[in-house]
């Protein structure tokens, strides 16, 4: 039932997600300290939108910003703004702004955290947010002041505080009439500015803690030591930053679990965590930018591990070594992926870990595996570990014309050096097949055997399509075991006689950014998977699958189809000139992993 209530509720929201996640598009205003300086080093999480105004105007400049502005786009712009004019209206009439003039408010660095509170059972975290609004200080808070008034006529109780010679709002919503036992009463929303810069916060005492440590504090975010070491990680310049604490958030679960009916759960998975070795993750972070260098875009992702690893960490033995395209990987594909993986230690981890939970499990399955007609069981080491070597590539291509089904995919495991190594998997792959009583069709090839696996189509159940499609085709070849979605791809590969990937202009620029040893290498050329999301919106796929998507008791994501009118879209070519190849690369330490993305800047799009 639609209430004054859930109005109150929505407006807020949209305020919220304006200053925090659309701030993006202001101008900078220098504050005396960082964010970071007066969050405290129990925050959990921070997202830092560093330079508002560089990013906004990054994002003009870039490849997206420059199709954005295309004339050609204009009737699909048109279009979609009238149909958000309604929600704009209704905004600007309860708080005097629209959408567009809401997204323009905030200026200068903005900053989001969530942070344990001190006694709050019901709310262990708060949200916590700090925005400069620079020259439009005057307009954000006349903003606020309505949308406050706005939510005490819906049925909300406000009140008024003195702290720091400032007034904090506190906006209590009033109890739900369909409340139910056990349904946590919803946290306040409370705001205050000091001059330009504005304060928001799901706990009152929380916010008062962040507004007192405004010009810093000793024991801070920018102080702990995790924190440091991932800065120094992402370096220095990126426009938005962001940082999980990921046994902060482990302490913020269990202690929002402690009382309830799930708090065993979390137990277990806090001691499961711990055997699995995941405890040595200490932090995710983050950064991005657009416009930068030689970079349309460029993201950068930090996980704080520490060595030694334990249990499941250490099966992700990634040294790092060159990675230069195989001879045999054709320059035609759409997206290319290889990873040094020391196969050798990490089936030692996988044995330490499963003799974690039962001795000898691994001895125990290896006599199982034994054909119908007996003989001697496989031996997981020596029949499928040994012979394989270190490095495993991914890569795909769509065949013409593209469309839904057009994608290949071919998974390659290399071989080790010994001679006799193809002769082992090919001798383990009889061996399987006679375990899983499979019947699959065998054919030479080039000199290479391939075994085509029938499978059955697997539909998704929530669009009532078809989600995969076999064969499934196995083969040895190039010193390598290959798997492929689709057997033309595999031919081709044996086949070979084309201009090679490692030759390729458009990837030897890629290459230029890429270290000389690392533990996974990427290149993606996006045009073709891009045509097939275009396609997927011409003909309606696109928003069949948002009607397949809606989750019981959830939102309908359906309707976010009907914004888009794909007969004023442009053609394809207008998209295309915008989009240029990119790659990424992930660099092993002792410390963790890095891994960094990119787009190349396109010189005239």
């Amino acid at each position: 039932m639609y209430t004054p209530m859930r109005a109150a509720r929505r407006l807020a929201l949209t305020g919220w997600l304006g200053l925090a996640g659309l701030s993006l598009l202001a101008t900078p205003v220098l504050s005396a300290e960082p964010p970071e300086k007066a969050f405290p080093d129990s925050t959990v999480f921070f997202l830092k939108f560093n330079n508002a105004a560089g990013l906004r105007e990054s994002f003009t400049q870039s490849q997206l910003g420059q199709l954005w502005a295309d004339p050609a786009l204009k009737p699909f712009k048109e279009d979609l703004s009238s149909k958000l004019d309604d929600s704009s209206k209704e905004l600007k009439n309860k708080v005097g702004v629209s959408i567009r003039e809401l997204i323009e408010l905030p200026q200068g660095t903005v900053a989001f955290g969530v942070v344990p509170t001190k006694d709050d059972v019901e709310n262990p975290a708060a949200l916590l947010l700090s925005a400069d609004a620079g020259k439009n200080a005057e307009k954000m808070a006349e903003v606020l002041t309505k949308a406050t008034k706005q939510s005490e006529e819906a049925g909300a109780k406000v009140a008024k505080e003195e702290f720091k010679g400032l007034t904090l709002y506190v906006i209590k919503a009033p109890e739900p009439k369909d409340k139910k036992d056990g349904d946590k009463p919803a946290p306040p929303a409370v705001w205050t500015h000091d001059g330009a810069q504005f304060y928001f916060g799901s706990d009152l005492d929380s916010l008062k803690d962040l507004i007192a440590h405004a010009s810093g504090r000793e024991k801070s975010l920018a102080a702990e030591d995790n924190f440091a070491t991932a800065q120094k990680k992402l370096g220095s310049d990126g426009q938005v930053y962001w940082y999980a604490d990921m046994g902060k958030f482990l302490g913020l679960v269990s202690k929002a679990g402690a009382k309830g009916k799930n708090a065993a759960n979390i137990q277990q998975f806090k001691d499961m965590s711990q055997m699995l070795g995941l405890g040595g993750v200490k932090v995710a972070s983050g950064s991005f930018a657009l416009n930068t260098g030689n970079y349309d875009s460029v993201s950068k992702t930090f996980v704080l591990a520490p060595a030694p690893l334990q249990g499941l960490l250490k099966v992700l033995a990634m040294p790092k070594v060159s990675l230069k395209p195989e001879s045999w990987v054709p320059a035609t594909v759409a997206s290319y992926q290889s990873f040094s993986w020391d196969l050798d230690a990490a089936f030692v981890a996988i044995n330490d870990l499963a003799n974690m939970f039962q001795p000898g499990v691994l001895n125990v399955l290896e006599q199982q595996l034994v054909g119908p007609n007996g003989g001697e069981p496989i031996n997981l080491k020596k029949d499928i570990f040994d012979p394989l070597g270190n490095r495993i590539t991914i890569l795909s291509d769509f065949k013409k014309p593209i469309t839904e089904d057009s994608q290949r995919m071919v998974l390659a495991v290399a071989l080790g050096n010994d001679s006799k190594d193809a002769t082992t998997i090919q001798n383990t792959i009889t061996k399987l097949i006679g375990l899983s009583g499979a019947t699959p069709k065998k054919r030479e090839f080039k000199g290479a055997t391939i075994y085509d696996f029938d499978v059955p189509e697997i539909p998704n159940a929530n669009a009532g399509q078809v989600q995969f499609k076999g064969p499934i085709s196995v083969t040895i070849a190039k010193n390598s075991l290959f798997v492929s979605t689709e057997p033309t791809l595999l031919e081709q590969l044996i086949r070979g006689g084309g201009p090679p990937l490692a030759d390729n202009a458009e990837y030897l620029a890629v290459a230029k950014e890429i270290p000389e040893k690392v533990s996974s290498v990427t290149y993606i050329r996006p045009e073709e998977s891009a045509r097939l999301s275009y396609e997927m919106l011409k003909n309606g796929q696109f928003e069949k699958a948002l009607q397949g998507a809606a989750v019981a008791g959830g939102p309908d994501v359906s309707k976010l189809g009907k914004l888009f009118d794909k007969d004023k879209l442009p053609e394809f070519s207008v998209f295309a000139k915008y989009l240029s190849q990119g790659g990424g690369y992930a660099d092993l330490s002792d410390d963790g992993v890095t891994i960094t993305n990119f787009t190349l800047r396109k010189a005239n799009p």
